[in-house]
């Protein structure tokens, strides 16, 4: 499925049972992914796969301290996750480039470690479309 949107920011829901989806933004926008946690667990993971290159992991939420933790070289400017309502996580990708397309995973295990990938939950292809105004 492809979606090709207008608004400002759009956002995309799941929960942790392996769902699939594509979106289009235009560069410069933003978009928001949504995570459903059925799970007790108090991490929740965001990766980042683009072609010929390693999944990367870029940060961390974790519900009790209501944080999110970067991975190094991540920036804030760019990424953050935040909580929703209820259980879900939120992971808000700021002013896209046509580099940040790729495919985007969110997963939940307790560890905080990115030295074992866990079985992804959400699986997102964004494409990030030249703006507009570029030529």
């Amino acid at each position: 499925m492809l979606w090709a949107l207008r608004a400002p920011a759009i956002q995309l829901s799941s929960n942790l049972e392996g769902t699939q989806m594509s979106v289009t933004r235009q560069a410069g926008s933003s978009v928001v992914i949504t995570c459903d946690i059925k799970e007790s667990s108090d991490y929740v993971h965001w990766y980042r796969y683009q072609n010929r290159m390693a999944p990367q992991r870029l940060l961390y939420y974790q519900f009790s301290s209501s944080n999110d933790v970067l991975d190094s070289g991540i920036s804030s400017r760019k990424y953050h996750a935040y909580e929703g309502t209820g259980r879900t996580s939120k992971l808000l990708i700021k002013i896209l480039e046509e580099s940040d397309s790729g495919v985007y995973y969110c997963a939940a295990w307790e560890r905080h470690s990115d030295s074992d990938l866990p079985y992804p939950a959400l699986k997102i292809l964004l494409v990030v479309a030249k703006s507009s105004v570029d030529t």
